[in-house]
């Protein structure tokens, strides 16, 4: 078809071509004739007459107008198949008249007619010939050879004129013949020609067309298929936007929603899936246990369909190891017919019958280039194609399923350690905090508001940093050291709470820079170490004590035999001489130096808890009665001494003797404070409570070395001086005094501290200068019934004794006076240096059955008092045992001798306290 359409381009082209071309060559002529004429005129009468002349001869303009009648034919297109005719007649009609103006007008001039009859030859040869060169040359030779006869042959110029009209005619005459014959001819010819070649050109196109209907039908065909697949694409194209507008949204929906909504979710988007692909049954499985078992994770199915096996375990197994080798072999499992399935896979095919699944589609679900699960449809019937755009829509669904349940997993993952954080950050023991560089604090937990003595977190936050130091200018020291290394650890901080109580605390923290690197918030961790600093406050006074205990034992000892020694001779020269003897004076002042001496070893061996204490169940508010008429005494007469005593008052546990020395030794610590008073318009007061109380873990997290329980509180209290605060934690401290010099031990407050511990109390500390000062004791509770017995102290000593004693002591003056006082009573004595002389004695002179006690020193060389006692109980469980010593820290402490019936008499003992103690024993009174 297109071929044809170019054939007959190119005929009507080149139809064309040859008679635009043929008109062009004959314009050339016409206008070269033109040419020629007026060349001609020119030679021939411009110089005899002028052009003027020439101009206004009619003859000259005829050729002229001939010239422009061709120009005109040739110019005007629809003339132009004309011309050759139009020109001819023209041209004969012109000849006509030529000739007969000739013979009308014989003075015509020549020259002028002759060259009006050459130019009409020459353009008629130009139409007469078909092919312009030749037609040129014959006409300029004809012309030369007309032009060139008069000239030549004058006298036969006459001749010529007749004879070229002639000529002319003939040719002229001829010419339009032969024109009239060669145009019909031509024309016919060319008629049949182009008829010929029409049907030719005919039979081709009818061929091409045919050609073409065969390739017009089969790519009608081709067309129609191509029309079937595209219709078919643009339906999976369909299919597949609708789908990824529904997953996408999906997608949007998941990630907008909250973790409880994303299982729901999935089981909605597997309904999705089922409903599309119009299966049975949507699921999603995830591997687990290191890839050895299968796990459900959601399910869909439709009404009627069985629920899938929820849980497969050990995959890892040959049972299944053709199902995992395909999901990993290949991109998506898509089986027809569960029947057709190999022989390797009849365990899973046999899972798959369970659940009456005949087709399925499985694609599995990838995560960190490992397959970490699966997402499958199943379907109850046979199926035998699925949509191009499955394993796709799968792989889309499995993946959003996938993320949204990762993120559900990390958001509970993320809540759970939010949870435990907020766990930490509220159950921890330790202030956690975060304030402002301005000193605003943004946050705490709630030990930091317990700490701090605040009702809530509100209050907290109301509170500036700096209103929180003790110090002021701690605050800034803080934020300088933090600026400077960008954290601090360990930091010690002096704090109060809301009430002004001081807090010391450690300081771990960090500063909070934003991109800029400047300082947006300090946040660290604050751990109260108050009660920590008190217990090494109070670890370094019993290290301290424990020094003063060790130096105290190194010489108690020896120093309570010199006493005893002393006391001992003294009273017995005051028994033995006469009431109104000069001597009495002197022995009492011994005496009295002996009981002081006494008085400052046993304060020693208080203080460091070494002493041998005999508490008893007695009432507190009794002993305070008893003691009031002493206490008076001790302070002036311008101190008023004030008891407030409750009556619910329980009773407790206590060596009587130890009460009284804590009583009078806190009396006079707070008459001292009382006398530095020097206004004398204030009324100076000392008060002493009792009242019963509950310790509870509050009080107990904020005074270090407390327990929780039941006490009995007593309070002595003065309105005093006050303590300053920077030597309140020096003050139970052994040797630790503002007194002046001869003026005070500094013993007291520590005898006082070691006989509370030594009882399991505590006593704690309220004072401010100019305030006075409160010591707090709590004193435990005793669950024990009081003993209302009194033992006689007055009784005389009898001197009518009969029983046998062996004493026992390395201290030569301690030993001779307990056996001259013993045997001054009337007992049988028996002496020894150590215990192992003591056996030897006893062995020696058969004293095993004769003894009734041993009085047996606990501190000797070679044997001490405790291994004689085992060894005597060996020989005679029936001899009382009375142990001695100049102090505690010895064996019959450590290993409980008392328990065990033996007795014991502190040193220094007066002759009186020993008699009395010895009767008792044996007498079983004790």
């Amino acid at each position: 078809m297109k071929k044809n359409k170019k054939d007959s381009m190119a005929l009507q082209t080149n139809s064309f071509f040859p008679l635009l071309q043929d008109t062009q060559k004959r314009w050339i002529g016409v206008s070269f004739l033109l040419v020629v004429y007026l060349a001609f005129n020119h030679f021939l009468f411009f110089n005899q007459k002028g052009w003027l002349w020439l101009l206004g001869k009619w003859e000259f303009w005829l050729p002229v107008g001939m010239w422009l009648v061709s120009i005109l034919a040739l110019s005007y297109k629809p003339l132009i198949r004309r011309a050759d005719t139009f020109l001819f007649l023209f041209y004969l009609s012109v000849g006509t008249v030529f000739l007969v103006l000739f013979h009308s007008q014989p003075g015509l001039n020549s020259e002028v007619f002759n060259f009006g009859f050459v130019s009409i030859l020459l353009v008629g040869y130009f139409f007469l010939l078909p092919e312009f060169w030749w037609a040129l040359a014959g006409g300029l030779i004809l012309s030369t050879l007309y032009s060139l006869f008069p000239i030549v042959w004058p006298q036969n110029a006459n001749m010529l004129q007749s004879v070229h009209i002639i000529f002319i005619l003939f040719a002229n005459l001829f010419g339009i013949v032969f024109k009239i014959l060669d145009t019909n001819l031509l024309s016919y010819l060319k008629q049949q020609r182009e008829e010929i070649k029409t049907l030719s050109d005919e039979s081709l196109r009818l061929h091409d067309l045919k050609v073409e209907f065969e390739q017009l039908k089969e790519e009608k065909e081709q067309l129609f298929n191509k029309n079937q697949s595209l219709q078919e694409k643009i339906i999976d194209l369909n299919n597949i936007f609708q789908l990824e507008q529904s997953l996408t949204t999906l997608a949007t929906q998941f990630i907008q929603a909250t973790i409880d909504e994303i299982d729901s979710m999935v089981n909605n988007g597997l309904k999705t899936l089922c409903e599309y692909f119009e299966a049975d049954r949507s699921y999603l499985y995830f591997f687990a246990q290191k890839g050895t078992s299968l796990k459900k994770s959601h399910e869909y199915r439709k009404e009627g369909v069985k629920e899938k096996i929820a849980r497969h375990e050990q995959i890892d197994k040959e049972d299944f190891k053709w199902f995992v080798k395909a999901l990993r072999r290949s991109s998506h499992l898509a089986i027809s017919d569960v029947d057709q399935l190999p022989v390797e896979a009849s365990t899973i095919k046999s899972i798959w019958k369970v659940e009456d699944i005949r087709s399925l589609f499985i694609v599995p679900l990838i995560l960190n280039e490992s397959i970490v699960g699966f997402i499958g449809l199943d379907f109850l019937r046979k199926r035998e194609d699925w949509p191009s755009f499955t394993e796709h829509t799968l792989l889309t669904a499995g993946l959003i399923f996938l993320n949204a349940l990762e993120r559900k997993r990390y958001k509970e993952h993320l809540r759970r350690s939010e949870s435990r954080i907020k766990m930490l950050f509220e159950r921890s023991a330790d202030v956690i905090f975060v304030a402002t560089p301005s000193g605003r604090i943004l946050d705490m937990n709630p030990a930091g508001v317990k700490l701090f003595g605040f009702k809530s977190l509100n209050d907290v936050l109301k509170v500036k940093a700096a209103d929180l130091y003790l110090n002021p200018e701690d605050h800034v020291k803080f934020l300088k050291a933090i600026e400077k290394k960008g954290f601090v650890k360990d930091y010690e901080l002096t704090l109060k709470n809301r009430d002004g109580q001081k807090i010391l605390v450690l300081v771990t923290a960090g500063a909070v820079k934003n991109e800029a690197g400047k300082i947006v918030a300090y946040e660290g961790i604050m751990r109260d170490v108050t009660e920590k600093k008190q217990l090494e406050q109070q670890l370094f006074q019993a290290q301290k004590m424990e020094s003063i205990g060790l130096l105290t034992g190194s010489i108690a000892h020896d120093f309570n035999n010199i006493l005893t020694a002393i006391n001992g001779y003294a009273e017995m020269i005051r028994r033995g001489l006469p009431d109104d003897h000069d001597m009495q004076a002197f022995i009492q002042n011994i005496l009295r130096s002996g009981r002081r001496a006494e008085n400052l070893i046993r304060q020693l061996l208080a203080f460091s808890r070494k002493q041998l204490i005999e508490p008893r169940v007695i009432n507190l508010n009794q002993i305070i009665d008893d003691l009031k008429k002493m206490l008076r005494q001790l302070i002036n007469e311008d101190i008023e001494l004030v008891t407030q005593l409750a009556e619910d008052v329980p009773p407790i546990k206590a060596d009587p003797g130890q009460i009284e020395q804590m009583l009078v030794n806190l009396i006079i610590n707070s008459r001292d404070a009382l006398n530095h008073l020097n206004d004398p318009g204030i009324r100076k007061m000392i008060k002493v409570q009792t009242e019963k109380v509950v310790l509870d873990e509050d009080f107990v997290s904020r005074h270090a070395g407390s327990r929780e329980g039941e006490y009995v509180r007593i309070s002595i209290s003065d309105n005093g001086i006050g303590i300053p605060e920077e030597i309140q934690d020096k003050i139970f401290e052994p040797f630790f005094t503002t007194k002046s010099e001869g003026k005070g031990t500094g013993l007291g407050l520590s005898t006082v501290y070691g006989i509370i511990k030594q009882n399991g109390g505590s006593i704690y500390l309220e004072s401010a200068p100019g305030q006075g000062t409160t010591f707090h004791i709590y004193w435990p509770v005793s669950e024990e019934e009081q003993d209302k017995s009194e033992r006689d102290e007055t009784s005389e000593i009898s001197t009518k004794a009969q029983e046998s004693i062996m004493v026992v002591e390395d201290d030569p003056d301690v030993r001779e006076l307990a056996c001259t006082f013993l045997q001054n009573l009337g007992y049988k004595v028996y002496a020894a240096e150590n215990g192992a002389r003591a056996l030897e004695i006893i062995k020696q002179n058969n004293l095993v059955n004769e003894l009734d006690m041993v009085f047996s020193d606990m501190v000797m060389p070679v044997m001490g008092g405790d291994q004689l006692a085992e060894e005597i109980k060996e020989l005679n469980p029936n001899i009382k045992i009375l142990l001695t010593s100049g102090y505690t820290d010895s064996q019959l402490m450590k290993t409980g001798l008392l328990s065990r019936g033996y007795r014991f008499l502190h040193k220094p003992y007066t002759i009186q306290q020993m008699a009395k103690k010895v009767r008792a024993i044996l007498d079983n009174k004790e």
